[in-house]
């Protein structure tokens, strides 16, 4: 094995998986422990690298976690823009799902997408080009519907910003419904009527988001032939 092949005391990684490496073991940090005191020496730890290996690749904590943020709106456009366009309505319908799906699949990535943990993203390029990508789609999608006819006529931008955020909402509270899941017996979770609410996005997002759908929809009966 070669000097590039070793980390700085002697402890050997592969130059090409580092990046990958660090931002899989920050995700399983947060995850288990949150972000207080996380810093890139205490990842090099958990990563088996020596302490100064992460800076061939991050200049700070803060440039780590916008790049598993980037790295979250990458793939979750990626799952939107594979949604077929063809059919408006089944388009909006597997759009809003993707987005609840991702949301609940990746819940670290998605707070650091969306919560106040990175803050400002002016200070990163390409954090700022994938979340714009992100909403191109979204409003990409929904233009296809109002051209179509099939959603009543609206403001384009009132209307990504009211599927976003009824979205947003639907798959923050699956997030939170997962959790207390874990918490404590499913028992004692269906007798507080939020928590029981929360459980019932959380298992049903296809109907949580049909309802959303029916108050945009120019025709409400065309909802029947949704693909679910």
């Amino acid at each position: 094995m070669n000097a590039s092949q070793h980390g700085d005391d002697g402890r050997s990684y592969h130059h090409g998986d580092l990046r990958k490496t660090l931002l899989e073991t920050c995700c399983a940090h947060i995850a288990s422990q949150g972000t207080e005191g996380l810093s890139l020496r205490a990842l090099a730890r958990e990563a088996g690298v020596s302490p100064t290996a992460p800076y061939r690749h991050f200049d700070s904590r803060h440039a780590l976690l916008a790049a598993l943020a980037t790295e979250g709106f990458e793939e979750l456009a990626a799952s939107m823009r594979a949604v077929a366009l063809d059919d408006p309505l089944q388009a909006f319908f597997d759009c809003a799902l993707s987005y609840i799906r991702y949301a609940a699949s990746h819940p670290v990535k998605y707070h650091l997408m969306f919560g106040d943990v990175i803050g400002d993203f002016s200070g990163h390029e390409e954090l700022t080009a994938a979340a714009w990508d992100c909403y191109a789609r979204l409003e990409q999608v929904l233009q296809v519907g109002l051209d179509s006819g099939d959603l009543r006529p609206d403001n384009l931008e009132e209307l990504c910003g009211t599927v976003w955020a009824l979205v947003h909402g639907m798959a923050g509270l699956t997030i939170s419904a997962q959790a207390k899941a874990t918490a404590k017996p499913i028992e004692d979770i269906m007798q507080v009527p939020p928590l029981r609410a929360q459980q019932a996005v959380a298992s049903a997002p296809e109907g949580a988001v049909l309802r959303l759908m029916e108050g945009l929809v120019a025709d409400p009966s065309r909802l029947k032939g949704i693909r679910q």
